[in-house]
């Protein structure tokens, strides 16, 4: 892959998660801030909008329809106060903070990180493959309360 195409990509994937700048001239880039999972949520729901597949043959991004982007949804589910990602074999997932973003875990290389940008909350799901590479998800994430 040339350094050009290569910086095009880190520019796509940086944009993807929401890192870009606000978008209206002379405002400052969207900060991101804190999500607290409140302790009535019953569900963490996420739409992914992007995929992007990437190994040591190349980087592929894909925008999503309506129908992959519901095939590949995120479902987190809580119960008793702990968090399971339904839509990855029901896998207890742990809960890390680092600044601004949460991360849910359940191993090494298989984590959801999340966080507040304006008025949604924005999500990577990032799943480590065999064959050292990786599925990585961008949407937007909607936590669920009561019932």
């Amino acid at each position: 892959m040339t350094s050009s195409r290569l910086s095009r990509v880190i520019a796509v994937v940086a944009l993807c998660a929401g890192m870009g700048a606000a978008g209206v001239r002379g405002q400052e880039p969207t900060r991101p801030t804190k999500v607290t999972i409140p302790e009535t949520a019953t569900v963490l729901e996420g739409v992914p909008t992007v995929r992007v597949d990437s190994s040591s043959q190349g980087i592929t991004r894909r925008v999503l329809g309506k129908v992959e982007a519901a095939d590949n949804r995120l479902t987190i589910r809580v119960h008793d106060g702990q968090l399971f990602w339904a839509s990855r074999n029901n896998d207890l997932l742990r809960i890390d903070t680092a600044g601004e973003y949460t991360y849910l875990s359940s191993a090494p290389g298989r984590y959801i990180k999340f966080t507040r940008l304006n008025d949604r909350i924005s999500y990577v799901e990032h799943l480590d493959q065999k064959d050292f590479g990786s599925i990585t998800y961008w949407g937007e994430l909607r936590i669920v309360v009561g019932k």
